[in-house]
């Protein structure tokens, strides 16, 4: 693996801990995120996590203005479906929403390692 592709991964994982556990994930996402519903915050959510994702593919690679659109709309469209999902199986579920419970654990790592999957999708894209 290059340096430029480890340095890729490492600022885009920094990146989507900025946009999911920071300030930069404001209560009414989380909230939105929570249920799957109303689907603007998440789409804010989402298009955070894309501006990030771009700002950082720019930044370390440069890549032709077609590629860091396809980065940026892949990490949109799967970062909304990833939150999405997760609020809709979590309001019908209620155990997937009690983070005193395991399946709680087990939702929240699948959704954190989906998230992980299309950052290294992103990363094999542009490098």
């Amino acid at each position: 693996m290059s340096a430029q592709a480890v340095w890729v991964l490492a600022g885009l994982f920094l990146a989507h801990f900025l946009g999911d556990f920071t300030a930069l994930a404001t209560p009414a996402m989380q909230a939105a995120k929570a249920k799957g519903r109303p689907v603007g915050p998440i789409a804010a959510h989402a298009a955070v996590h894309a501006l990030l994702v771009t700002l950082v593919v720019w930044g370390v690679v440069a890549p032709a203005l077609p590629v860091l659109s396809v980065a940026a709309a892949l990490e949109l469209s799967s970062h909304f479906c990833i939150d999405w999902l997760r609020g809709f199986f979590s309001r019908r579920r209620p155990a997937l929403a009690d983070p005193t419970g395991g399946p709680f654990w087990v939702a929240f790592g699948l959704d954190q390692l989906a998230h992980a999957l299309v950052l290294i999708g992103v990363a094999a894209l542009v490098v």
